[in-house]
């Protein structure tokens, strides 16, 4: 991979994150079904998280991508992807507000020269990422 210059970030996507929540509070649900009266709804919630978390952590997997100096490299779904830096016009990033929250999320979208976007899966804020946001603002 030398011919795509040095390595500057190396990341996963946010997609383990959710699945793993979903199992945990499924396991939580199945814990507390022994300790109150309404045991199968508790149960049947419970297997329902399991069962989502199960589901996104197996079939929904977070994929790596890489930058380099000349390229990002996006493994998508077994297939690696390579965008060269000179088909990316500019970044554009995607506001996202939690409701209660304070803090704004922004996920890159890549615009191609031919107009195509592809979104960069990994969140970036004030707090969070802040090493992805640095190389990022400086990559174009």
């Amino acid at each position: 991979m030398n011919h795509f210059g040095e390595l500057l970030y190396t990341g996963k996507t946010d997609n383990n994150k959710n699945g793993f929540v979903f199992v945990l509070s499924g396991i939580m649900f199945l814990i507390v079904a022994n300790f109150i009266y309404a045991k199968t709804f508790a149960l049947v919630v419970g297997g329902l998280f399991t069962l989502f978390g199960l589901y996104l952590l197996l079939f929904k997997r977070s994929e790596e991508f890489f930058i380099y100096e000349n390229a990002i490299v996006l493994n998508h779904k077994g297939q690696e992807v390579s965008i060269p830096k000179e088909q990316i016009s500019h970044i554009e990033y995607q506001e996202i507000k939690a409701r209660r929250s304070l803090i704004v999320n922004y996920y890159p979208v890549l615009v191609l020269s031919d107009q195509k976007k592809v979104l960069l899966n990994k969140v970036f804020n004030s707090s969070v990422n802040q090493d992805f946001k640095k190389v990022l603002e400086s990559y174009i």
